[in-house]
């Protein structure tokens, strides 16, 4: 299922994710912005950076109608960023980003 709303506050997000302690990431986002040459520090500034009119689109996951996902294209320097938020039993976690174009 897809929305055209977010599931989740952006501002929450952002207060969430303000220091690389406090960035929670999967091991394959973190790898696809190393391959884009970002590091963690990045990332933060990108989300801190972030706004709702990036906003691209929420759905479900699809392992279950029950988990959303938030997914912003995110314009970052000659290109544009695929990222992906959602949450858990500990809370916010990005689970995704790359380039959009190569996803």
């Amino acid at each position: 299922m897809e929305k055209k709303k977010p599931h989740y506050a952006l501002d929450t997000i952002r207060a969430t994710f303000v220091s690389v302690q406090a960035l929670r990431i999967t091991k394959t986002s973190t790898q696809c912005a190393e391959a884009l040459g970002l590091e963690l520090k990045h990332i933060v500034a990108i989300i801190q950076g972030m706004t709702r009119e990036q906003f691209y689109k929420s759905m479900t996951s699809y392992a279950s109608s029950a988990i959303w996902q938030d997914v912003y294209h995110v314009p970052y320097g000659t290109i544009v960023l695929y990222v992906k938020f959602t949450t858990d039993a500990e809370g916010y976690l990005v689970i995704g980003f790359k380039d959009k174009e190569k996803q």
